[in-house]
């Protein structure tokens, strides 16, 4: 039996094992061991190494295909120069591709008029988020809701919603935009309360609803309503007939004395067309200003 002979046989033991890492560098590490001298343990090492490197590609690979991007997008090909507004959104939305929000449970809202952005921001950071092994679900409101009441209708309800509950992050695109109806509405309202209690991430994009006229009748601010209130709860200010406003209470915004020495709040920045607003709700109260 040949040297040849003797490699392809360990090549497909390492397959059958599982080590597909290990068996596509045996032969390149083998002849590097020859040429440098290395000993067996390095080699070895090397070959863990290999395995290790090649099981999260193909993790992030399997992340990303799971996520079902209907296209990638990256942040290098956003024109954040394009305008002073995107300038200013720059830092502040770049902050975010460091994922530390993933561990602090913070809930990334984009809000703007059709056309500013808000999707193509959203698949970036979802899409870094794969890149980091981190389980990702992008999705449109209304495709989800669609699929959970298909699910409640036939009984599968509870499968559904650990799709949605389980990722590190969901991404929901377009929530709120179209108005819903009760069932919608209470569907919508256990997935997010679901991820708050567990203090997951939701990344949502909506459009700014003082520039489209109705209202919706949800508002996004899952950490301002109790986790086991329902819909129709009044003291679940979140899920009350309030429009989707991203401003937060009083006592959570910055304030300033008037010439009365009295204190008010200031009030949020405007968002223009130009760019999406970015707002970042913490897990239990607000983790950034306004827009």
């Amino acid at each position: 039996m040949t040297e040849n002979d003797l490699l392809e046989m360990a090549r497909e033991k390492l397959r059958w094992l599982r080590l597909p890492g290990m068996a596509e560098q045996l032969g390149p590490l083998l002849e590097k061991a020859a040429k440098d001298n290395l000993t067996t343990l390095e080699v070895v090492d090397r070959l863990c190494d290999e395995e290790k490197a090649s099981r999260l590609r193909n993790s992030v690979a399997r992340r990303i295909r799971d996520a079902r991007f209907p296209e990638v997008n990256t942040v290098d090909a956003f024109d954040f120069d394009f305008c002073p507004v995107r300038k200013k959104l720059r830092a502040r939305y770049l902050a975010l591709h460091d994922l530390a929000f993933l561990d602090k449970g913070v809930n990334p809202l984009f809000i703007g008029i059709p056309g500013t952005g808000k999707t193509f921001l959203a698949r970036a950071l979802a899409y870094r988020a794969c890149q980091a092994n981190r389980r990702v679900v992008l999705i449109s409101a209304a495709k989800m809701l669609t699929h959970l009441h298909g699910a409640e209708i036939h009984g599968s309800l509870e499968r559904a919603l650990r799709k949605y509950v389980r990722a590190d992050l969901l991404a929901i695109d377009d929530f709120a935009v179209l108005e819903m109806d009760g069932a919608q509405a209470k569907l919508a309202y256990q997935v997010i309360a679901d991820r708050y209690e567990l203090r997951r991430s939701t990344l949502i994009t909506t459009t700014d609803p003082s520039r489209t006229g109705p209202r919706s009748s949800l508002t996004l601010s899952t950490p301002r309503s109790s986790p086991n209130a329902s819909p129709s709860d009044p003291s679940a200010s979140s899920w009350t007939e309030r429009a989707t406003d991203p401003t937060p209470p009083d006592h959570h915004r910055p304030h300033r004395e008037d010439s009365s020495g009295r204190r008010r709040a200031e009030s949020p920045a405007p968002t223009t067309g130009a760019g999406p607003g970015i707002v970042c709700f913490g897990a239990t109260r607000w983790a950034h200003g306004h827009r």
